[in-house]
């Protein structure tokens, strides 16, 4: 009967952890701009000697997407993994 216990203990924890990481999700993404200004300064921090930087950010639906440019041209492409969480896609 303690296995039983453990068991559904160990259940709840990850079905409220998972609830909870997509709740902050859910709240993060309707604040674009707080996911462009930590874009630019993630990506600012690895190019520190880049000036004028300006981000664009796409929700796809699937994944959000932040456009790195300067002078209008695109430098990098970032994608978001959840607040204060970027990586690099590409050019």
């Amino acid at each position: 009967m303690n296995r039983i216990y453990i068991i559904l203990a160990v259940v709840l924890l990850v079905v409220v952890g998972a609830g909870y990481y997509f709740w902050q999700t859910a709240q993060a993404r309707g604040d674009f701009g707080a996911i462009r200004d930590e874009a630019l300064a993630f990506y600012q921090q690895q190019n520190p000697t880049l000036t004028g930087l300006t981000a664009r950010v796409i929700d796809y639906g699937c994944h959000i997407e932040i456009e790195i440019r300067q002078n209008g041209q695109r430098l990098a492409r970032l994608g978001w993994a959840g607040p204060g969480q970027y990586y690099v896609i590409g050019r």
